[in-house]
């Protein structure tokens, strides 16, 4: 079974990626996750912390009451990931003005299988303290499990949009979706992708936004309602978790080449096109950009044969603050500097 998202010329020019992660979508998502029996080994770690946070005093009732409308499988009602909001905040300030129309709608349908309690009708009913209890269950919960978990979410979603400014300014907005991915497919003009039911949604000149997201996985989510603005949240790579860098990894960076290096990576750039910058071989630049991830400098994202890399927001703060020196300055050479030791790329560029 598929999801084809059918695209006109109009649609293609109005494709939109979000800046930065949606964290409502990332707080509905997590709840999935929180409940799944199995996820991702990049998601484990967090799963088991989440599960321990939320058996904090004061945490129970909203973790009950959150997965009472999102369930590890299945629709949630849209009106959980309100669009066009900046921020927390302003997030939750509409999911608390919903009206009462969207709610019964949205309730309706994702209840439609199965009774609801008594709470929810009331909620469906536009009842003001139940859709302010949700609003705070979404706080609390997100206070207690995301914001911890912010930085790593940040840094996931914007390494991937870096893959994608990267395609989009070198092959134009049909590389952009040839390139999302997998189980995500174009073919031009229809973006299709594996989806639990046969469906197909056309744009009719709506375009569409796309959502990176840090606690999608398998298989990309769409809103229920099809005249909604159209929205695709499709699944960043993670990395697994690893030991955390000795303090020792820390002055690898003080060298003048890794300096360089994350300077040039404030914008995306692919192994090979950093390696050209750098002046060294590929497999050079690789190390470089492998000691700057350790250390929660730069994001790396894999595409296809190519692995794209860019500054996490923790370096490019640290990119500001690094002079560089100039190629002749006491000092300039970068004991650490391979340029030409090596001789053969191992991995892809």
């Amino acid at each position: 079974m598929a999801l084809r998202i059918h695209f006109s010329a109009d649609d293609l020019a109005r494709v939109t990626l979000v800046r930065g992660p949606d964290m409502l979508w990332e707080l509905v998502l997590s709840l999935a996750v929180l409940q799944s029996p199995r996820v991702p080994p990049s998601l484990r770690a967090w799963r088991s912390d989440a599960r321990t946070s939320l058996t904090a005093p004061g945490l129970s009732r909203p973790t009950r009451l959150l997965t009472t409308l999102v369930g590890p499988v299945g629709d949630f009602p849209d009106f959980l990931t309100p669009r066009h909001t900046s921020g927390f905040p302003p997030a939750l300030d509409a999911v608390r003005t919903t009206p009462r129309d969207v709610l019964l709608s949205d309730l309706s349908g994702v209840f439609r299988d199965r009774r609801p309690p008594s709470w929810v009708r009331e909620l469906a009913g536009g009842r003001p303290r139940r859709l302010a209890a949700v609003a705070d269950a979404m706080r609390a919960y997100g206070d207690s499990v995301l914001v911890p978990q912010q930085r790593v979410i940040e840094d996931a979603v914007h390494g991937d949009q870096a893959v994608r400014a990267h395609d989009l300014l070198h092959g134009g907005v049909e590389a952009l979706l040839r390139g999302l991915p997998p189980p995500l497919r174009w073919s031009a003009p229809v973006l299709e992708t594996d989806y639990p039911d046969d469906r197909d949604l056309h744009l009719e000149g709506r375009g569409l936004t796309l959502v990176p997201a840090y606690f999608c996985w398998g298989m990309p989510v769409t809103l229920i309602d099809p005249e909604l603005p159209p929205v695709l949240v499709y699944p960043v790579a993670r990395h697994e978790p690893r030991p955390a860098a000795e303090p020792g990894r820390a002055a690898e960076l003080l060298g003048r080449t890794r300096a360089e290096a994350l300077h040039a990576l404030r914008a995306p750039l692919s192994t090979t096109e950093l390696a050209q910058h750098l002046g060294v071989s590929v497999p050079s630049a690789s190390r470089h950009a492998a000691v700057l991830r350790d250390c929660g400098l730069v994001a790396s994202t894999r595409h296809g044969a190519t692995v794209v890399h860019a500054a996490t927001p923790l370096g490019r703060r640290l990119a500001g603050s690094l002079p560089l020196a100039r190629p002749g300055d006491p000092g300039s050479r970068d004991p650490r500097d391979t340029r030409d030791t090596d001789t053969h790329a191992h991995e892809p560029r």
